[in-house]
C-alpha cells in the first residue's frame, strides 16, 4: 500500500467492510504509519489481539489505494481509526464511523462506545457521542471515554414515508442518501416549525437551501409569531456574496426574525451541517460536501445536545459584515 495518496479535487473515496484475514497487510501498514510512526504508540499496545475477531472498515481512494481504517469489537467498542494526513478533513473518518454505526444497528447493539483522543472529542460530539467519566491517559495520549445510544431497527423510517412525518410527534430516524433526500427533508421539517430554526451550514449549501420551497418554509416559520426566530451560522460567505442566495434576501426583508452570523475562528474546523427545528427535530450531515445524513422529527434529547453545541458557537459568533453589505 502506498501512503502518498493525495486527495483529488473531487475527493472521491469509498468505504469497504473487510476482515482481518483478507486485509491484514493493508490495515497494519495504515495503523503503523498513523499510530506507531506519527503518534509514537508502542507496538505492543497497538497490536492488542482484538483484530482477528473485530469488524474492520477500509477507506480507499478512486485508484484503490488505502487511505483510512477503523474497527469495532463485538461489544460495540469503536477504535483504531486512522486516516492518512493528506485525507484528513475530507470526511473519511465520518464515513467510516457512520459505516460502523450502521453495522452496530444491524446487529441491534443498544449503544456504541469509544475512547477518543481529546483532540478528537469535538468530532465525536458532532456524531452524537456523549463524554463519560474523566480524561485518562493511554499510550501517553489523553483520552475521553464516550458513548452513543442507538435507536432500535424498528425505529428506522423509509425515505418514502417522509411526507407522513410530523414534527414533535413521529419517532424514528430517516437515512438521507442524496441531494434530493436532504432538500425534501429540510423543506418538510422546516415547513412544520413554529418557533425556531437553528441552522449551521459552512457555506449556506445552495444546492440544498437555495430553492423556493425551502425559502418559503423558512419565511413561514419566521413570521409565525412575534417570538419566532431563525439563526443561521456560517463559516464562509464568499459563495453567497459572489452568486447571491435567496435566504440572504429573505433575511434582509425579515431582519427582525432572521439572523445570519459568521462563526468564530475557534469553530472553523467544523465541516458538518446540522439544523434544529422547534427544539425537537434535527437534520445533520457529517460533512457539508456529502449528502449522507440523518433526519429525526421527534428526538428532543439529541436536539438538546445539538442545540447546546449550536448555542455555544452562536455566542462566539458575529453578524456577517459581507452579507450586511450585500443587503444594501
Amino acid at each position: 500500500m502506498s501512503t502518498s495518496s493525495e486527495p483529488t479535487a473531487n475527493k472521491d473515496f469509498k468505504i469497504q467492510r473487510v476482515t482481518w484475514q483478507n486485509a491484514e497487510a493493508e490495515l497494519r501498514i495504515l495503523r503503523e504509519f498513523v499510530f506507531i510512526k506519527e503518534q509514537n504508540v508502542p507496538p505492543e499496545l497497538e497490536w492488542d489481539g482484538e483484530d482477528e475477531n473485530a469488524i474492520h472498515v477500509l477507506a480507499r481512494d478512486e485508484k484503490g489505494r488505502s487511505i483510512g481504517t477503523a474497527r469495532m469489537t463485538s461489544d460495540g467498542h469503536i477504535g483504531r481509526m486512522a486516516v492518512l494526513r493528506a485525507w484528513r478533513r475530507h470526511g473519511v473518518g465520518s464515513k467510516m464511523l457512520t459505516a460502523l454505526i450502521t453495522i452496530a444497528r444491524a446487529r441491534q447493539l443498544p449503544r456504541v462506545k469509544l475512547d477518543a483522543q481529546t483532540q478528537a472529542v469535538d468530532f465525536y460530539l458532532r456524531h452524537d457521542f456523549v463524554p463519560q467519566g474523566e480524561v485518562f491517559m493511554d499510550a501517553n495520549i489523553p483520552h475521553q471515554h464516550m458513548t452513543r445510544n442507538l435507536p432500535s431497527l424498528d425505529e428506522h423510517i423509509n425515505i418514502k414515508d417522509l411526507p407522513k412525518q410530523i414534527l414533535g410527534e413521529t419517532r424514528g430516524y430517516i437515512d438521507l442518501k442524496g441531494l434530493e433526500d436532504n432538500k425534501q427533508a429540510a423543506i418538510h421539517m422546516v415547513a412544520q416549525g413554529q418557533r425556531s430554526l437553528n441552522l449551521f451550514t459552512p457555506n449556506l449549501a445552495p444546492r440544498v437551501f437555495d430553492n423556493e420551497d425551502f425559502i418559503e418554509a423558512v419565511k413561514k416559520l419566521a413570521i409565525h409569531n412575534s417570538r419566532s426566530r431563525v439563526n443561521i451560522l456560517i463559516l464562509d460567505p464568499s459563495e453567497a456574496v459572489a452568486h447571491g442566495h435567496r435566504i440572504v434576501e429573505l433575511a434582509r426583508r425579515i431582519s427582525s426574525h432572521i439572523f445570519i452570523h459568521r462563526a468564530d475562528e475557534e469553530d472553523r474546523n467544523h465541516v458538518d451541517t446540522f439544523m434544529i427545528v422547534d427544539d425537537v427535530g434535527i437534520i445533520r450531515r457529517a460533512h457539508n460536501d456529502r449528502f449522507e445524513g440523518l433526519a429525526e422529527f421527534n428526538n428532543p434529547a439529541e436536539a438538546r445536545m445539538l442545540l447546546k453545541t449550536f448555542n455555544e458557537m452562536w455566542e462566539r459568533s458575529q453578524p456577517e459584515p459581507e452579507l450586511r453589505r450585500l443587503h444594501l
